[in-house]
């Protein structure tokens, strides 16, 4: 027994540790019949109210980006807050209301600034929320890094101009959003909403104000002002058009998070503040705890960020390396569903962990650029078409596809493309535009571009080989894997590409192209031809020459099939 003891000693020792590596704040209490107490020294008050009956909501959080509070019975709350650092005091807007929306920007949040305290205590007025319709089924339309420059701006001449992509984006949007009844719609933009300028802003918004539903931000490392002294000051003209940097809300039952994830620090080169950590701060740490304590375990999270908070397409596990990584890993892996929602890479990347990983209730969403390929602003990104992720939620059940963008300017169709001399071939683009600017699909027919192109299917001998390819933009671990189907013959299983040089041969063709054609990429150090990207979504498998026909078929996640047809 004696010389058991020590070892028990450390395996007793070693599952504390364990459970102290992982503890959390517990979920609230059940609440009490009597109102949270009223600090005596409280310098915050206000009230959240029902803008349809003037009664006050309560249970409502409250918080001031430090501490979070809940409204009593009568709506009213009160909290010492420690003002400083302090810009705003918002509502976590509950399930079944929406706050004042503002030309397509929700209004949940009240300036600290633009109070006079009397007698030391700061009197935020009324949160006026109103009652949704039919509020347990929603559709949220998902973008990632429009990124714009300037039209004057020498990087925006290399190929379309950004501005006039974002038009297009904002058009389609438009066009999805006014189809939708019977529910509520909103957006959520995943960050670098302009580029490094942030007199951007306005136009941004004014695309916006055009769309008939609120639209969520996210702050992205472009987002900051580069000339700022710090990540606080940089974030300033992003937080004077859409409030908090980190905030929260909820909708459908479904707890949402936004969390600013770029930790900016200045650039060596030339004090600029332009180099970032990835992760959040300690502040940011500690009211997302704040946030946290009052969302039951059992609740479904969405939590956005501008750079992935999880796994990343290069296979790096961003829990085990950003800044305060592992503690938020911890806090959101007891939660019932986690999708964690990002952008920043401008690729596609959906990604579910096995259930013996720690993370196994988490689902990683990647959105690739919204605005196409980063400097040339053309039809994709890293394979994936120009676009958003459409998710719809009823009653708690979330699913998704992808949309793709189907218009362009007509005045760049037949038109030499910036500053090349030449327009690309683009052999392997699927669709050619009309003269409205419509995309139609090169198959013969007059199909315009849509939701059914879900994957670009490439013939035998495109990638130089005896393969048929495919590359299944938003596919998953819970996706089906998909088949080719030969003409009159059987079904042949696809096998996933995983060797370090798959790519999307679209993207290749244009990022030659331009890499070729452009006389400012072709001296770019910064742009290379070859860096495609080692895309997790390419499928392959050996046919033999004849027939030379077949179809691709694949079943995503939640049962709707997808084809597409290849000849060579």
């Amino acid at each position: 027994m004696k010389k058991f003891l020590p070892l028990l000693l450390l395996v007793v020792l070693a599952a504390c540790q364990e459970k102290a590596a992982t503890v959390r704040i517990p979920p609230p209490p059940t609440p009490e019949p009597t109102d949270p107490a009223i600090p005596k020294d409280y310098n915050v008050k206000g009230r959240v109210v029902d803008v349809k009956t003037g009664e006050g909501l309560s249970g409502v959080v409250v918080s001031d980006g430090q501490v979070c509070v809940l409204s009593r019975t009568d709506g009213c709350f009160y909290f010492k807050s420690a003002l400083t650092g302090v810009k705003f005091v918002w509502v976590s807007t509950p399930s079944g209301y929406i706050p004042p929306v503002e030309r397509g920007l929700p209004k949940f949040y009240k300036r600290l600034a633009d109070v006079t305290p009397l007698d030391g205590v700061y009197d935020m007025g009324s949160y006026e929320l109103t009652p949704v319709e039919n509020p347990d089924r929603f559709t949220l339309l998902v973008t990632a890094d429009p990124q714009p420059r300037s039209s004057g701006a020498a990087s925006d001449k290399y190929a379309y101009h950004s501005l006039e992509i974002c038009e297009d984006l904002y058009r389609e949007l438009l066009d999805v959003s006014s189809a939708i009844t019977g529910h509520a719609v909103y957006g959520l933009c995943l960050g670098d909403i302009v580029h490094e300028n942030t007199a951007l802003y306005s136009r941004y918004a004014d695309g916006l104000a055009k769309l008939s539903y609120p639209t969520y931000n996210v702050i992205g490392n472009h987002d900051h002002n580069p000339n700022a002294a710090d990540d606080v000051a940089g974030a300033a003209d992003f937080e004077s058009w859409f409030g908090p940097a980190n905030y929260s809300f909820n909708i459908g039952g479904i707890h949402f998070v936004v969390l600013d994830d770029m930790i900016m620090k200045l650039r060596d080169s030339d004090n600029s503040l332009r180099d970032y950590d990835a992760g959040l701060t300690d502040a940011v740490m500690s009211w997302l705890r704040a946030d946290l304590y009052y969302v039951p375990t059992s609740t479904t999270l969405m939590v956005a960020a501008h750079s992935p908070l999880f796994k990343l397409e290069s296979g790096s596990e961003r829990t085990n390396t950003s800044v305060n990584g592992p503690e938020y890993g911890d806090l959101i892996n007891d939660y019932a569903e986690v999708h964690a929602w990002g952008g920043h890479t401008h690729t596609s990347f959906n990604y579910v962990y096995p259930e013996s990983h720690r993370h196994r209730r988490v689902q990683v969403h990647t959105v690739a650029r919204s605005t196409g390929e980063l400097w040339l602003n053309e039809y994709l990104s890293s394979g994936t078409p120009r676009g958003f992720t459409i998710v719809e939620v009823d009653h708690g059940q979330v699913s998704w596809r992808f949309h793709p963008t189907r218009y362009q300017r007509p005045d760049w169709i037949g038109t030499t493309t910036g500053k090349t001399s030449r327009k690309p071939e683009y052999k392997w683009r699927d669709w050619d535009y009309d003269a409205s600017g419509h995309a139609v699909m090169k198959n013969g027919s007059v199909m315009f571009l849509d939701e059914d192109y879900q994957m670009h299917a490439y013939p035998r001998g495109a990638y130089g080989d005896g393969c048929v390819y495919v590359n299944v933009f938003l596919w998953d671990e819970k996706w089906g894997t998909p088949v080719f189907i030969p003409e009159g013959g059987s079904p042949l299983t696809m096998e996933h590409v995983l060797t370090a040089d798959r790519h999307d041969l679209a993207t290749t063709e244009i990022k030659t192209h331009y890499k070729t054609y452009s006389p400012a990429l072709n001296s770019s150090s910064d742009y290379s031809a070859s860096s495609t990207g080692a895309i997790t979504t390419l499928f392959r498998v050996a046919v033999s020459a004849a027939p030379s026909k077949g179809t691709v078929r694949v079943t995503d996640r939640f049962g709707n099939t997808y084809s597409a047809d290849v000849s060579w």
